[in-house]
């Protein structure tokens, strides 16, 4: 079924959602990275854009790695589900069992990315969509420099890779579970030419931030609420001003109930405070008028020890 948008000038999501092949960089291929946390799950929003590329794609790769294929497949509706082929990463993502058969062979004990491509029967050589389930068990399992190596060969080829020819990659991943994401997450952002972030809701829709790279370099960045409804038809639009403030200031609350104490203060506590003198502190009095001179004593002064005070005629 197809997915219906409403009318918006705004609307980014789905106009990303209907990106035309002209957006697809010629010298490589499209990547699409959704990026969730425990906070705010993606994967509602990662149905919806499966469900957009079953309907309008006819070359279309599933590789499971997070989930087994009948969840995958639950969460796609209409008659075109035949068109996908699904690839099962789930069940044996170590390649422990495939490599205890001895008829198997080497490239067939192996999931990562690149394998799984090259085994790969398609009927076409060009424009297939390749599409991860998740990332997250890929870098976990294989390590990151080596899974951010597969996806920069895949990514980067312009001819077809293993005889198969992909035009467009989608993946979610998970930013709360990747080791050191402080500095792998930039690379993955790097890397990708749509970013969709999703964050929990301000009042009652979720809020996804939005950054593409136009083929020019243009980068458009906005952020949008969005739903999606049981048929994986999304809506979606603009964020108000004052959701947009909510979002760019978020309230930061002390843990209050985690203490056993009392950490702020009353009203009358900072009164109180206001009203406090510290003793180094000189208080003005503002009744005398003129100069006035404070001096330090210092050690090179020369003290009269039989008169200190410079008050005896001797």
């Amino acid at each position: 079924m197809a997915m219906q948008f409403p009318p918006a000038g705004g609307n980014q999501l789905a106009s990303i959602m209907m990106v035309e092949e002209s957006e697809i960089n010629t010298e490589g291929s499209y990547l699409f990275l959704e990026v969730d946390s425990t906070e705010q799950s993606g994967q509602v929003l990662l149905s919806a854009f499966i469900q957009r590329i079953v309907d309008t794609e006819n070359n279309v790769h599933i590789l499971c790695y997070e989930n087994p294929i009948a969840i995958v497949k639950s969460r796609i509706y209409g008659t075109n589900i035949h068109k996908i082929q699904f690839h099962d990463a789930f069940y044996d993502h170590k390649g422990w069992f495939k490599a205890g058969d001895k008829e198997a062979k080497e490239t067939e004990t192996r999931n990562d990315l690149l394998t799984i491509l090259q085994n790969v029967k398609s009927s076409s050589t060009s424009g297939n969509v390749v599409i991860i389930d998740s990332l997250s068990p890929l870098i976990l399992n294989m390590g990151f420099c080596e899974s951010y190596r597969q996806l920069h060969m895949l990514l980067n080829s312009a001819q077809s890779f293993f005889g198969l020819t992909v035009s467009r990659l989608v993946s979610l991943v998970h930013e709360d579970v990747l080791p050191n994401a402080s500095c792998s997450l930039p690379q993955l952002h790097h890397m990708a030419t749509t970013l969709l972030k999703v964050s929990p809701p301000v009042r009652a829709n979720p809020i996804v931030h939005i950054t593409h790279v136009k083929p020019g370099g243009k980068v458009l960045s906005q952020r949008e609420w969005y739903t999606v409804s049981g048929d994986n038809s999304v809506t979606s639009g603009e964020l108000t001003s004052a959701d947009l403030m909510a979002v760019s200031r978020p309230s930061e609350s002390l843990p209050e109930d985690l203490t056993t104490f009392k950490l702020g203060l009353g009203e009358e506590e900072k009164q109180a405070r206001s009203r406090l003198v510290l003793p180094y502190l000189r208080v003005d009095s503002g009744g005398d008028v003129g100069s006035k001179v404070f001096y330090e004593p210092d050690a090179a002064d020369d003290w009269d020890e039989e008169d200190p005070d410079d008050d005896l005629d001797v």
